[in-house]
């Protein structure tokens, strides 16, 4: 699990802190703009699939 969550961090998906009651405890978040940027990308790809499977399912229904 430390192997993933470190390169999670050293990509900058998550942040990580120390809380000061600990310094064994780490905390880690999702930095949100990697996920914007990554919603967007998934939003944009799902209209495009979605006009195509659309104009495909047009096509077969037109089909004597």
């Amino acid at each position: 699990m430390s192997r993933h969550l470190k390169t999670l961090r050293e990509s900058g998906l998550v942040a990580d802190s120390h809380p000061g009651f600990d310094a064994r405890v780490r905390i880690y978040a999702l930095r949100h703009e990697p996920m914007s940027e990554l919603m967007t990308w998934l939003q944009e790809s799902e209209a495009l699939w979605s006009d195509q499977l659309q104009a495909f399912k047009a096509h077969l229904e037109s089909e004597p």
